[in-house]
């Protein structure tokens, strides 16, 4: 319909209402060629945003719009080579919410995604633009920091602990919850790795041993792996913790001006 009433205004604009004339059939011509030139371009552009849609799709997390373990693991790799082809530290950072399951089994399943969501949130706040931020889990995320020691990785592991624990979260049915997180770190300056694989295992492990100690605390991989140095409780960790008070209060007092 939209073709022909197109036709139709073509040939009263130029007058073509004798199919005899050559100008009308070179018209024509064109007419056609223009519209399946154009009907071509829309097709191969909705294709094109379909193709790039599903692209992403398959590499984000769905509820926190993080990346997901794919896209981790493929990043993962791909940083531990460079930084080992170009002799720069890598950082790792592995977090578990603390008692998730009781969040789900006491709120509900909506509560537990809005935690999930402010967690990433307030994760992707904290981090550089050149990191990698991904759910690798139910409850768990994974930061990857280029360029980064472990120094550099427990200082954000540091802050991304105090800065969930300071922000409760709203749920839906109006109340607010305060969530806590036990989070490892391994770095390349650390310890002597020779595969992606093995680092991620070294933060895997430095996680486990901050849920054994209490939860709610940073956990760093050293040397081998074997050796792991809890330093949530010390004064660097204090020092840390004091640092990000300070910046709460001057944000808020900014706020109230």
């Amino acid at each position: 319909m939209g073709a022909s009433l197109g036709w139709v205004v073509v040939c009263s604009l130029l007058g073509l209402w004798d199919q005899a004339q050559p100008l009308y059939q070179i018209v024509l011509f064109a007419y056609v060629t223009l519209g399946a030139l154009a009907s071509f371009g829309s097709f191969g552009y909705l294709v094109g945003r379909h193709e790039q849609r599903f692209a992403e799709l398959s590499l984000v997390d769905h509820l926190t719009r993080a990346y997901n373990t794919r896209y981790f693991h493929e990043t993962l790799k791909a940083e531990f080579a460079n930084a080992a082809r170009y002799e720069r530290p890598l950082a790792l950072i592995l977090l578990d919410l603390d008692h998730f399951k009781q969040v789900n089994d006491t709120h509900g399943h909506p509560a537990g995604d809005e935690v999930l969501k402010s967690v990433v949130e307030i994760v992707r706040s904290l981090v550089r633009s050149g990191d990698t931020l991904a759910r690798v889990g139910g409850e768990e995320f994974a930061v990857i920091m280029p360029n980064s020691d472990s120094a550099a990785g427990f200082a954000l592991a540091e802050r991304i602990r105090l800065r969930v624990k300071q922000r409760p979260v709203a749920l839906p049915d109006g109340g607010r919850i305060t969530i806590r997180v036990s989070v490892g770190v391994a770095a390349t300056d650390k310890m002597e790795v020779e595969t992606f694989t093995a680092l991620f295992a070294a933060v895997d492990d430095a996680l486990y041993a901050a849920k054994q100690a209490g939860r709610d605390r940073v956990v760093v991989a050293d040397h081998s792996g074997a050796a792991l140095a809890a330093l949530a409780d010390d004064s660097h960790a204090r020092t840390a913790e004091q640092a990000e008070q300070e910046n709460i209060k001057r944000a808020y007092g900014a706020m109230d001006e």
